[in-house]
């Protein structure tokens, strides 16, 4: 599959340089955006230092001719400044029964990160979420925040704030459809039974595009720069803002796509700064997922064994002797699941430390996540989603105990998936070709033993494409 990636905006801009933009996602798996740019972002410019921690913390009003419409026909809108406002059954009770909602949409995963201070007004999250009464039942939600910077987001989109600073356009405060800290692709919008059930797909997707137009209004009345819908489901973002155009099918050239595609970013610059209508324009990344199924059969693998096989003979030896870590340095990987978790003495606080030894090594750690949010998370509902793969001696014996585990990650099964989030492991006890055998080898076991369907590793995964390439 190959598609355009484009070249940095503000310098496409400005220079016009023009660059080779074809880059090759092969096995890679799809998470569709879409973001519009308020009619009044060029209203804002900068005329001094913003205060942008200022202008993020307040409130939202939802006022708007659209809202005054939508009463009207029997459609409500409420913004509530925290989802602990929210009933978690009726929140709950609309993600998609096939699990496309994905887990990080309950709502104890939310309420954890709101509670715990992680996703908060002082760290540049206000929680804004959206609810739509229906003739009078709540049919309707969307989890929504007034960003005043682009951290923990996993949409990259620095060279659209560059682009606006050069033009000076106020780019923060945003508004931002998503789940914070949070990379996993799922739905949005979510809706009630009834409306899954006796709704006609054309009438569901009216009521996305509605959604989507009280963004914009919301945006607009707010002087929000710019509406985002980060990691939403392909059928969200096609009726939103259009189908994908396919790469594949294209007959032009590369040098004519190239053209075509800096007059594309060209014009998406403009709607920056002259936007005067509701146009949502699509964004593809892209990760690398594993899939829990044999191609020789179609079946799912009988054991990591019978995954190798499907290897050619030399990455069969090369995987086996990276996996010899095990025996090597006499070390043992425990998965712990569920209420398990809290069957062990001090073990979040102990996944805690290990998550923090990552933050703190590296350069470009940030820290996203508190010890209050990992205890409030095992001891809420969330914790039956929870997995921790534990790295200790096998001196340390059968019974694990949280002051032997020196490496591990903080993972989330949920609907056959499993969601690897966090690796860490305390400083001096780093071992050659740990971090990949216990955040990919031994998750794909861990996968494959439990009939798990997929495995989904996060943002990054670049290397677990080169790794697990059959």
């Amino acid at each position: 599959m190959t598609m355009a990636a484009p070249p940095h905006a503000s310098r496409c801009c400005s220079r016009r340089r023009k660059r080779n933009l074809a880059i090759t996602l092969a096995g890679a798996s799809v998470c569709p955006a879409v973001f519009a740019f308020s009619p009044s972002a060029s209203q804002h410019r900068f005329k001094d230092q913003i205060n942008l921690g200022k202008r993020a913390r307040s409130s939202i009003a939802s006022t708007s001719s659209l809202h005054e419409v939508s009463s009207k026909i029997g459609f409500e809108f409420e913004v509530h400044n925290s989802i602990s406002s929210i009933s978690a059954h009726d929140w709950d009770l609309c993600l998609a029964p096939d699990g496309s909602s994905s887990p990080f949409m309950e709502h104890a995963w939310l309420r954890c990160l709101e509670e715990s201070g992680c996703a908060s007004p002082a760290t540049g999250w206000v929680p804004q979420h959206l609810s739509v009464k229906i003739d009078g039942t709540c049919s309707v939600y969307v989890p929504i925040y007034i960003k005043g910077h682009s951290q923990g987001e996993f949409i990259f989109d620095s060279g659209w704030a560059e682009a606006a600073h050069s033009n000076d356009i106020q780019y923060y405060p945003k508004l931002l459809v998503g789940v914070p800290f949070t990379p996993a692709t799922g739905e949005r919008i979510l809706l009630h039974p009834d409306i899954r059930k006796n709704w006609k797909e054309e009438e569901i997707a009216d009521l996305r595009v509605l959604v989507g137009k009280f963004l914009r209004q919301i945006s607009t009345s707010n002087n929000l720069s710019s509406v985002h819908l980060n990691f939403i489901t392909d059928k969200e973002a096609t009726d939103i803002a259009g189908a994908l155009m396919d790469a594949r099918k294209s007959s032009t050239s590369e040098e004519e796509r190239n053209a075509r595609l800096e007059t594309k970013v060209k014009s998406m610059l403009d709607l920056l700064t002259y936007s005067d209508k509701d146009d949502y324009l699509r964004r593809t990344s892209m990760q690398y997922h594993w899939t829990n199924k044999n191609k020789r059969n179609g079946k799912p693998y009988d054991s990591f064994e019978d995954y190798l096989d499907a290897f050619k003979s030399k990455r069969r030896i090369t995987i086996r002797r990276e996996r010899t870590v095990l025996d090597e340095e006499s070390i043992r990987i425990d998965a712990v699941v569920g209420n398990d978790i809290l069957m062990v003495d001090g073990l979040v606080e102990r996944m805690y430390e290990v998550y923090m030894s990552t933050v703190k090594k590296m350069i470009f750690g940030r820290q996203y996540l508190t010890l209050e949010f990992f205890q409030m998370l095992a001891q809420s509902d969330f914790c039956r989603n929870l997995c921790f793969l534990c790295v200790r001696s096998c001196e340390s014996g059968d019974e694990l105990s949280a002051k032997d585990v020196f490496a591990g990650t903080f993972n989330i099964i949920n609907n056959g998936i499993f969601y690897g989030r966090y690796w860490g492991c305390l400083p001096g006890r780093e071992i050659k070709n740990l971090h990949f055998e216990t955040c990919y080898w031994a998750a794909i076991e861990h996968c494959i033993e439990n009939g798990l369907r997929k495995m989904e590793p996060g943002a990054g995964g670049g290397r677990l494409q080169a790794s697990t390439r059959i």
